[in-house]
């Protein structure tokens, strides 16, 4: 286990109980014994200061005893990489180049007709816009995947007029309905407003600017060789990254239709120790260590409540009024024990990074499932509870 000199205060310095952290720990650690998960990586920060960072379990799907988890150990970020999109429109807005009531197609060409042309920034932000969601959102119902069109592109071709052929779901408004494809697509709204391209955009305004540098679209050789192994794929890809390496060799990539679409979706890797920084900026108006992301009235905004009598009926929920921001999931209610103006992001059920502006705490964990196709409460809603039970 690494020796930790990331730590900033005492939990008690920060009016938090240290002993919560003891019980965190041994709740990951069961779960890994009990093969929940792999194992399990979290940094704590209360009051700007960082107070809690540790692993326990293991970063191999093997649970190898010589691949143990550690507290930099590099994770896809999945849907967690949504809520830097989210922020990266947001600073847009804060620059006067669009507003988030405005359609979509104004900024993107190929979206403007119907039924696509009524769909607002916003409604993406919120998943409101209609468009089809992800796959197993509604298992019972044929699927339209966007990505089977892009897919079919090779290339140089208008990747995006062929996944508007897909059509939508629903009117925007209607329902709340889980859509990736829609963060796609505001990486395109970036990239076309920006004149980056959209992971260039978060790379240069957000990671690089909080000292994100175990985080990247594009992971280097030294975050290579700290990834977990989530399954065989990833061993297999990292074993040929390790050779390339060792023999001096640049990795080569196919040239794919794929190169030409922003991962804005679900594209970051990323550890729990940057992770951290990204919430805290969050947590403190947009700030973190004397640099200046976003404004705060941008956060409130993005994590007030937006949806006033929007249904959400994805992976069998039925709930009347969907809880969420212009970004960030704001899911409160019975289940956890964080104040009203807590909100967060998941990342494929296997992590998260949860900020509370009213009791300035902010979290990030790993929980990789050792079983992909479940999701855990356990590993999410009861860490969640475990850590704001520590505040006094």
């Amino acid at each position: 286990m690494q020796k930790n000199s990331l730590l900033e205060a005492t939990p008690e310095e920060v009016d938090y109980d240290s002993s919560r952290i003891s019980v965190l720990k041994r709740h990951l650690q069961k779960l890994v014994d009990d093969n929940t998960i792999m194992g399990s990586s979290y940094c704590i920060a209360r009051k700007n200061k960082l107070i809690a960072c540790d692993a326990v379990g293991y970063k191999h799907y093997k649970k190898l005893e010589d691949w143990k988890m550690e507290y930099d150990t590099v994770m896809k970020a999945a849907s967690v990489t949504k809520l830097f999109t989210a922020v990266a429109v947001f600073q847009l807005v804060e620059d006067g180049l669009l507003r988030l009531d405005e359609p979509m197609a104004k900024y993107i060409p190929q979206m403007d007709f119907d039924p696509f042309r009524e769909i607002t920034i916003a409604n993406v932000l919120t998943h409101t816009s209609g468009m089809w969601p992800d796959g197993g959102c509604f298992p019972n119902e044929k699927y339209v995947d966007y990505w089977e069109k892009i897919d079919e592109c090779k290339p140089g071709d208008d990747w995006i007029k062929a996944a508007m052929t897909c059509g939508v779901r629903r009117r925007p408004n209607e329902e709340w309905m889980y859509c990736s494809f829609g963060y796609v697509m505001l990486g395109v709204l970036i990239s076309n407003v920006s004149g980056e391209f959209a992971e260039d955009y978060i790379m240069n305004h957000i990671v690089k600017p909080l000292g994100m540098t175990n985080t990247a679209f594009h992971p280097t050789k030294e975050m290579f060789l700290k990834h977990l192994i989530y399954e065989p794929s990833d061993e297999e890809f990292v074993k040929k990254y390790g050779k390339a390496i060792v023999e001096g060799l640049a990795m080569e990539e196919e040239a794919t239709i794929w190169n030409e679409v922003p991962n804005t979706g679900g594209g970051l890797h990323t550890t729990v120790t940057d992770l951290i920084k990204f919430g805290q900026m969050l947590c403190n108006g947009g700030r973190y260590q004397g640099v200046r992301i976003l404004g705060r009235m941008s956060i409130e905004k993005m994590s007030e409540q937006r949806l006033i009598h929007i249904p959400n009926y994805t992976w069998g929920s039925k709930d009347q009024e969907r809880l969420y921001g212009l970004g960030p999931d704001l899911r409160r209610g019975d289940a956890i024990i964080t104040s009203d103006k807590f909100f967060f992001h998941e990342g494929a059920g296997a992590l998260c990074v949860a900020i509370d502006p009213k009791v300035e705490l902010t979290a990030a964990w790993f929980v990789p499932y050792m079983n992909r196709e479940s999701w855990f409460p356990e590993c999410l809603l009861n860490v969640k509870n475990i850590i704001w039970s520590g505040i006094m």
